[in-house]
């Protein structure tokens, strides 16, 4: 069964962001101190440079400022979030439902509203050495916990993997080596304020990303996969995925843009069919590369178009009130009887006289 790694409950609504430039030791003020030493999936989005952004400003806009976000525990703290980093170390092959996950918020937090938030979770504190640690309760919990590392922070994720990372963090980190996941991820985030790095072909194959690259049978093929999303000015794209050889990432190259093509040309998806015109594919030695490229105007054109199923007031249901049944008018001194399997029947009044 492949790793299942983004498998999110509501709550994680509250983690699309993360992304600075690492610094090693206790005092190190970034979530990059609590990265999986041995991460092999690397997520991050800076939502501070986001929210700085004309396409930041439309995303609160038409999704974040919806009655449906308002029932997502926890939206209301993204106003003090800055950064998030989001790392798994994978399962190493062994075939279980969920992969070690870790989350790290960076913010300006009021203690209070997170622990209400924990406390909306269905959650309730523990000790843990000097942190109190917030588990779920009930038949149905999740084996994960919540904690409030410090005004700056906000850990979660499974029950193990946070009581490991504060064990961690009592020691300083080390610098992150040359081509490591973490140096890559750094290198990433100077330029683009969303990025994911995977690093393992078993988290490649799972089947909810696969989905989400698009499918196919060349997610099987993959032995990494990087992407970076930059807002400043319109959108900027870029993909690369890494494949064993040369010939299979020319061979995925050519497939994609045949896909493309046809979505290209589907008129009854106007949208889909603009964006499938300015995607591009490339090879360079044995990697794949994709990228997207929209002005300020194109993603604004977008952004609406997504947004407006989301938007669209329910129609309203026309109640339409049954025709009244004619009525066959009642004899003096009779009792009448209606739906009746056989139909109406009349049954005399005893005692009545005509």
């Amino acid at each position: 069964m492949p790793v299942k790694i983004l498998r999110f409950r509501a709550s994680a609504a509250l983690i699309v962001l993360l992304a600075p430039l690492y610094v090693s030791g206790q005092s190190d003020p970034s979530p990059w101190r609590f990265v999986y030493p041995n991460a092999k999936a690397l997520i991050g989005i800076d939502w501070q440079r986001i929210r700085q952004t004309r396409a930041g400003a439309m995303l609160r806009d038409k999704w974040l400022n919806t009655s449906l976000a308002a029932t997502i525990p926890g939206i209301g703290l993204l106003d003090q979030v800055d950064r998030v980093v989001i790392s798994s170390p994978g399962n190493d092959g062994v075939e279980t439902a969920e992969a070690p996950l870790l989350i790290a918020v960076q913010g300006h937090f009021d203690a209070a509203k997170v622990r209400q938030v924990f406390t909306r979770l269905g959650s309730k504190p523990q000790s843990y050495n000097s942190f109190q640690v917030y588990r779920p309760q009930g038949q149905d919990a999740k084996d994960m916990a919540y904690v409030l590392f410090d005004a700056g922070t906000i850990l979660f994720g499974d029950a193990p993997s946070l009581f490991a990372a504060l064990d961690r963090n009592r020691f300083a980190a080390p610098e992150p080596e040359p081509g490591s996941i973490v140096a890559r991820g750094a290198e990433l985030d100077a330029t683009y304020e969303l990025w994911l790095v995977l690093t393992s072909p078993d988290i490649l194959s799972n089947d909810r990303l696969a989905e989400l690259l698009g499918g196919g049978e060349w997610t099987t093929d993959a032995q990494g996969f990087e992407a970076g999303v930059h807002l400043r000015s319109g959108l900027a794209a870029d993909v690369t995925v890494r494949f064993a050889s040369e010939a299979a990432a020319k061979r995925t190259a050519a497939e994609m843009t045949r896909l493309t093509a046809v979505l290209a040309k589907d008129k009854d998806n106007p949208r889909l069919q603009d964006i499938a015109r300015k995607l591009k594919f490339s090879s360079e030695g044995s990697a794949t590369k994709i990228s997207l490229r929209l002005s300020p105007q194109e993603l604004a054109t977008n952004m609406d178009a997504f947004a407006a199923p989301h938007h669209a007031p329910a129609a309203a249901e026309k109640v339409v009130s049954p025709a009244p049944v004619a009525q066959a008018p009642v004899k003096p001194g009779v009792i009448r009887i209606e739906g009746l399997d056989d139909g109406p029947r009349e049954i005399p009044f005893p005692g009545h006289q005509n």
